[in-house]
């Protein structure tokens, strides 16, 4: 167990599973005390022994991020708690269905959860960070912020806009001494994540073939705990402002050092830019049902 994170109060939306559990156990395992929420008890009380068994600390807090008054309840137990030092924004939510299926309610609650909870948990927790030293807001982003998918008519925009929410953050929040950078999902060479809506017991029920394919908490926090304990250090006058994928980072802090690293983005903000593609013959997406549909263009 390290140390790195000790002292520090991290809080983890979406933590009862996949990614967000992954970097719970990661953060506990440096010393962290990990405040751990989602909606679900049965996944947070996984958590909490992935934690206990690398003797890690943590408080489990459930919360939904579409009901207003959940979101101030934990935050008002965060601050019981002493505040927050680090904040990483993964919950998000997909129904998969495309213009014919979704309705306004799957719009207003992928848009709730996945860009207004990550602007609500800042407004009501900076000044703690702040009172605290600083710290960091890692912001859980994805490839789908930089391309527009079949079955994401919800999900692209929200993360395209956790993106611009990132930056007008990382220009707010500066002088407050806190970093704000977005971090895309990566799993370890050769694995896959498992998908984003899938459950632990859903995907325990998984054909065998299936399973191995996806990443174990231990080998994500094996992998990628240097790439995000660096971030989880930056401050307001370290790295803010950028968008950085797990593996690449991770990769980069292996072969240049932290200091290489730090040089390259440190003082840096992003802008985006369009780039024309050539538009697809055919696009295979994802159904509600966990299958797979293909539509081909004429």
């Amino acid at each position: 167990m390290g140390d790195r994170l000790k002292d520090m109060n991290v809080l983890i939306t979406g933590s009862g599973r996949g990614f967000g559990q992954s970097m719970a156990v990661s953060y506990a395992s440096e010393g962290a005390h990990v405040i751990s929420t989602s909606r679900t008890w049965s996944e947070l009380r996984n958590t909490e022994a992935y934690i206990r068994a690398v003797e890690g600390r943590v408080s489990t807090i459930p919360c939904d991020l579409s009901d207003d008054e959940s979101v101030k309840a934990l935050t008002q137990a965060i601050i019981d708690l002493g505040g927050v030092d680090i904040i990483v924004n993964n919950a998000a939510t997909s129904p998969w269905k495309t213009i014919d299926e979704m309705t306004v309610e799957d719009w207003d609650l992928v848009q709730t959860v996945n860009l207004r909870a990550p602007f609500l948990l800042t407004k009501l927790l900076y000044k703690s960070i702040a009172e605290r030293g600083g710290g960091s807001i890692i912001n859980i982003s994805s490839g789908s912020s930089r391309f527009g998918f079949m079955a994401e008519l919800a999900y692209c925009p929200s993360k395209f806009g956790l993106e611009g929410l990132t930056q007008c953050l990382a220009l707010e929040l500066r002088q407050h001494g806190i970093a704000v950078n977005s971090l895309n999902v990566s799993a370890p060479p050769g694995l896959r994540l498992k998908p984003t809506e899938l459950t632990e017991e859903e995907a325990d029920g998984m054909p065998e073939e299936v399973k191995v394919k996806y990443a174990t908490v231990e080998s994500m926090v094996e992998k990628f705990t240097d790439a995000w304990v660096f971030l989880a250090l930056q401050k307001g006058d370290g790295i803010t402002g950028q968008r950085f994928r797990t593996r690449t980072l991770a990769e980069d802090l292996t072969g240049l050092g932290e200091e290489a690293v730090a040089k390259r983005y440190r003082g840096k903000l992003l802008e985006a830019v369009y780039t024309q593609i050539d538009f697809p013959e055919k696009v295979k997406y994802q159904t509600p049902e966990g299958g797979w549909k293909e539509i081909r263009f004429t």
